[in-house]
């Protein structure tokens, strides 16, 4: 036997408010754990995946693997790694379930071979593992569950990935609608943006996140939540296509929500609550006005710590 970690990463709402592709927070209100094994040899097989959003598709088109392949690749290493995975983040549902898991196994598979990896670059590489999911790489979500709490994210002139964590404190309401989601959803979901907008548009909406960067420092969950509200690029011609949107959304803010946003892609949806109490009773009011399927899975949240060694 080689040797051996097991990683916990949690879920993340990427896309958050105005900060498309550049701002998410990882959130507690759940959790993959990956079980990493290397020894000597070449490759790299998943060999189990459980839990209550496992399935058998993840055996063969894994996002865990594919971010452990680039790593290896990308740092020249040749070994055998061995994944066993617990899926508890419910999958396609904008909640970075696919890329929890990544996080997760980079994160073990850089601490086995004592690799020399900033938060940037392994954030990189576990985001290379959104190609086998979405088509394409994505490292917001696997930027914030790697670091925890909030980021931001950005690529510079030399084309590197920039991650920033930011310190952050609050906490979210989240509600998740159990309707069926097509195939691909997140290309789906991309595939209604517009390819551009106006100068003015593209001004309002890109200023708003550096603004919630800095509320965030100062502590202004007032400012930071009307700002999260704020999108008119993404969310509007996103929404359209999640049930109950408009509902939860009313819900949310008549029971005293702060803020309100979609969760990555959706349909799942978060509210920004000032404590812990008013989270819970701006959930319940989420809830019963997400009428559009049998029963949402609903959590109250915080921010959540980086991919953490467990077990």
């Amino acid at each position: 036997m080689g040797r051996v970690v097991k990683v916990r990463a949690y879920c993340s709402a990427a896309n958050l408010g105005p900060g498309f592709d550049m701002l998410a927070v990882a959130l507690n209100a759940y959790y993959d754990e990956v079980v990493i094994e290397v020894e000597d040899g070449r490759g790299v097989y998943v060999e189990g995946v459980e839990g209550p959003y496992a399935s058998g598709s993840m055996l063969e088109r894994n996002t865990a693997a594919e971010a452990v392949k680039a790593l290896l690749e990308g740092f020249g290493v040749e070994a055998l790694v061995r994944l066993r995975i617990y899926k508890g983040i419910p999958t396609g549902r904008g909640l970075g379930s696919s890329g929890a898991s990544a996080a997760a196994a980079v994160a073990g598979v850089a601490r086995l071979l004592g690799l020399n990896v900033d938060l940037s670059k392994l954030a990189y590489y576990a985001g290379l593992g959104e190609r086998v999911s979405a088509g394409s790489p994505h490292f917001d979500n696997t930027s914030a569950s790697l670091a925890g709490g909030l980021v931001t994210l950005t690529f510079d002139s030399s084309g590197e990935l920039q991650v920033v964590r930011v310190p952050f404190k609050g906490y979210f309401s989240v509600v998740t609608p159990m309707n069926p989601v097509p195939e691909g959803k997140t290309g789906v979901m991309r595939s209604v943006l517009p390819e551009r907008v106006s100068l003015s548009e593209a001004v309002r909406n890109f200023s708003r996140p550096a603004v919630m960067v800095a509320a965030a420092f100062n502590g202004d969950l007032e400012l930071f939540g009307r700002l999260m509200s704020s999108d008119e690029i993404v969310e509007p011609r996103r929404s359209k296509f999640v049930p109950c949107y408009g509902e939860v959304r009313r819900a949310a803010f008549e029971a005293g929500a702060l803020g309100f946003s979609l969760s990555g892609a959706g349909p799942s949806m978060i509210a920004l609550a000032g404590s812990e109490r008013e989270a819970r009773r701006i959930a319940e009011a989420m809830a019963e006005a997400c009428t559009c399927c049998d029963g949402p899975l609903v959590a109250v949240a915080s921010p959540a710590p980086g991919a953490e060694v467990v077990g």
